[in-house]
């Protein structure tokens, strides 16, 4: 009787446990939130500004309207001018795999504009759906205050 309630409980106590693996600040991760950070950065350069909020997360937009962000980056063009270039100053990741799959990657670059540069602060998530999207966006310049 023994044997057979073992047999009985250890299969349901092996399918009912959930294991999941944390990252934290894996290169791979760092890569696969620079692949948005990327394909943000060249509709930036080409005023493509509809196509940039497609890459910005239903978490941002709780807090600020589609048309806002259009006008953020209207705004920075208009004191900065068009994006030249961006270079990864700092980032860290934290990812888990497993039974739960989510990650949270902050990214931060210095932009190069024709007429000023600025730190860009990004932070992406991982949602549901597996998709990595931005989530925050914060861009300072000595640029704005004048």
């Amino acid at each position: 009787m023994k044997k057979l309630l073992l047999i009985l409980i250890i299969p349901i106590l092996s399918t009912s446990c959930h294991f999941s693996n944390k990252y934290q600040n894996r290169e791979s991760d760092k890569q696969d939130a620079e692949k948005i950070t990327t394909e943000l950065f060249a509709y930036m350069k080409t005023s493509d500004f509809e196509q940039a909020t497609k890459l910005f997360g239903d978490e941002f937009f709780k807090v600020t309207t589609k048309e806002d962000l259009i006008k953020i980056f209207e705004s920075t063009q208009n004191k900065l001018g068009g994006l030249k270039s961006t270079e990864l100053a700092d980032w860290n990741t934290m990812v888990s795999e497993g039974a739960i799959e989510q990650g949270i990657y902050n990214l931060s670059y210095i932009g190069e504009f024709e007429n000023d540069s600025a730190k860009l602060k990004l932070t992406l998530t991982k949602n549901e759906n597996g998709k990595i999207k931005v989530v925050g966006y914060n861009i300072q310049s000595n640029a704005f205050l004048n």
